[in-house]
């Protein structure tokens, strides 16, 4: 059923630190993906404001819009951090 050098389904060879460095995530990728969640989720308290108008959008929907479309470079930048 398989190759005798391959391991059997369910059973790691690797602790689960092992896992992140396979998958090359480094502590620099999650901090530059977390900030377009952070500015999404806590910037609203502080951006909260009709005035001033934006390309005629309020602040806070103009905020949200911006993070929404600068979020792909963060993560492109986060994969380019990713370890090869």
């Amino acid at each position: 059923m398989g190759s005798e050098h391959e391991p059997a389904v369910g059973t790691s060879s690797s602790s689960s630190g092992d896992a992140a460095d396979k998958d090359g995530i480094t502590i620099g990728s999650i901090v530059v993906a977390a900030i377009p969640f952070f500015a999404l989720t806590l910037g609203p308290f502080v951006a909260n404001r009709l005035e001033p108008r934006i390309f005629g959008l309020p602040f806070l929907l103009a905020y949200c819009v911006f993070w929404v479309l600068l979020t792909p470079v963060f993560l492109f930048c986060v994969d380019r951090l990713r370890k090869r």
